[in-house]
């Protein structure tokens, strides 16, 4: 009685494992790119200085997720990611009480556009139109404001763009 018991719940978890063979935790990655380098982002808004927070954020993402590794172009990379910065917007979104010109609270947000290209064959094998956006509280001037949001929103840019890009649906 005992062997049989053994033997059913030892068949139990045999078909139970068996029917997770070929799973994977995480995403998968585009077929033929483990290793990818980041083309210099192209900054076609009128906001100076954004390429760099985002170049930060994205080389931080991709080595966060892990599914790829992020090489320099002389290593012969299987990928490419370009990304183009599109937009630049400061929106105020909350004004002080007493005075209704003054703008208290801002919305910061980035457009990117951006690809993954194979080395192998120049062809384009994902691509992403993504945004990121953080809130800014005014302080005491608008520029330390931003200069401080920035890498919020960049983060938050980085976290889709990237996403869209490696994602096999």
């Amino acid at each position: 009685m005992k062997k049989s018991i053994q033997a059913f719940f030892g068949a139990a978890a045999f078909l139970m494992l068996s029917g997770c063979m070929g799973y994977q935790l995480g995403g998968g990655r585009p077929e033929g790119i483990q290793t990818v380098a980041l083309k210099a982002i192209v900054n076609k808004t009128g906001e100076t200085a954004l390429e760099q927070a985002v170049t930060h954020a994205l080389r931080e993402r991709i080595q966060f997720d892990g599914r790829l590794k992020l090489v320099d172009l002389a290593d012969q990379p299987d990928g490419l990611i370009e990304v183009n910065l599109q937009s630049y917007q400061l929106i105020p979104i909350a004004y002080h009480d007493r005075r209704s010109a003054t703008p208290d609270l801002y919305r910061l947000t980035l457009h990117a556009d951006a690809g993954l290209i194979r080395t192998a064959d120049g062809k384009t094998v994902s691509s992403s139109q993504s945004y990121g956006e953080t809130q800014v509280p005014f302080q005491s001037d608008l520029t330390s404001a931003k200069r401080d949001a920035l890498p919020s929103a960049a983060a938050e840019l980085a976290k889709y763009m990237l996403n869209d890009l490696i994602d096999q649906w």
